[in-house]
């Protein structure tokens, strides 16, 4: 498990584009939360076949709560813009909150609460509170890669003739790069996903390390081992 910074929590506006819409971040967020609730509904009960005993509380879930929270600097751009028609408007947008190390909410969103303050000096500051206008839909944050299927190594060892690198099966959806090894040694600059032996291989086994990379993390497997390279 790992920590995660503050400052990565985010809400990003939609522009509206279409067939695409891209989303930026507001800028300007100096504290920020983002809340997940849901009213309670009382469902308690007597006991009905000894009335003066001591009633347990029960309840249940009522209606879901989404909001996200933020103050800080107003800085003028694009984004502010965009955010800005909406709340003077009190239109509903899209917009993505990203909570570091769990994921992304988006959905529909509306400004709720919108308010500037500011001094005689000092820069002009901005809270706002945003509420979920309809059902989000919820992206899990990718974990760090994982190997659950080793490498492995396709063609002949021989010099001159071509190896390629078989990335094996991952969690994570990485982006893969690779090192190619002669006897358990880095080889230079062998770092594409194919590798042609020459003659100052032969006689050793040629293996090939994969390092799989995503947001989150990155780990390496590496494979077996071919024969012995041989002569052209």
């Amino acid at each position: 498990m790992s920590q995660q910074a503050g400052r990565l929590l985010l809400i990003k506006i939609g522009d509206g584009g279409s067939p695409v819409e891209t989303f930026a971040n507001l800028c300007g967020i100096k504290t920020r939360s983002f809340n997940l609730s849901a009213n309670e509904v009382d469902t308690t009960m007597p006991d009905c076949n000894n009335p003066g005993a001591a009633v347990q509380k029960t309840g249940k879930p009522g209606i879901v709560n989404r909001t996200f929270s933020g103050s800080g600097t107003f800085v003028s751009g694009g984004t502010q813009a965009i955010l800005m028609a909406h709340v003077r408007g009190a239109t509903v947008f899209n917009a993505e909150v990203v909570v570091p190390g769990e994921g992304t909410y988006a959905g529909p969103w509306m400004a709720s609460d919108f308010e500037f303050t500011g001094e005689m000096e000092g820069d002009m500051q901005f809270s706002a509170t945003f509420s979920a206008a309809g059902p989000l839909a919820f992206t899990a944050e990718a974990g760090a890669p994982s190997n659950v299927l080793l490498p492995s190594i396709a063609g002949t060892a021989q010099v001159g003739q071509v190896l390629t690198a078989i990335e094996g099966s991952w969690n994570g959806s990485p982006v893969f790069t690779y090192q190619w090894k002669k006897g358990g040694v880095n080889i230079g600059a062998a770092t594409a996903k194919t590798y042609t032996p020459v003659v100052g291989d032969i006689g050793a086994t040629i293996t090939v390390a994969i390092t799989g990379t995503n947001t989150t993390g990155s780990a390496t497997a590496t494979s077996g081992g071919t024969a012995d390279v041989l002569a052209a």
